[in-house]
């Protein structure tokens, strides 16, 4: 049986399924929005995909790196594009209150994956590089 889960941002499709032993398992797919449709994707564009999918630690860290200009040395992908900082900045932060009190699958799910799980995700499914800021290295 499957479902649509409407009480995680982004939806998440549910697929219950059996091992062969018969023990019931289920597994989860998040739904992305990948609205912006440019072969490049800009800081702006990643900034709105991560906001649409409630990317909350990734739109923070992207915050604090704005706002500290280290965009050349922490954010992945960063092109050295042209920005108008301040209208990034303010971008983010509607973001970040437009899913406050949102349940992420990630939080709902118990930690099924993370953000930079997500964003790989993303990446493969839009066939482009987001701009994001790695927490791994």
């Amino acid at each position: 049986m499957n479902d649509i889960d409407e009480s995680t941002i982004p939806f998440c499709w549910t697929e219950h399924k059996k091992f062969d032993w018969g023990e019931p398992y289920t597994v989860y797919h998040p739904i992305f929005k990948i609205s912006p449709t440019s072969a490049v994707l800009t800081l702006e564009d990643s900034i709105i995909i991560m906001g649409e999918n409630n990317l909350k630690k990734q739109l923070l860290s992207l915050h604090n790196v704005i706002i500290n200009y280290e965009e050349l040395d922490r954010i992945e992908n960063y092109n050295e594009e042209k920005f108008d900082r301040i209208r990034i900045l303010e971008l983010i932060d509607f973001y970040i209150k437009e899913n406050e009190g949102k349940l992420t699958p990630s939080q709902k799910y118990d930690g099924y994956n993370d953000e930079l799980y997500y964003i790989s995700s993303i990446e493969c499914k839009a066939n482009r590089k987001l701009q994001f800021v790695n927490w791994t290295e």
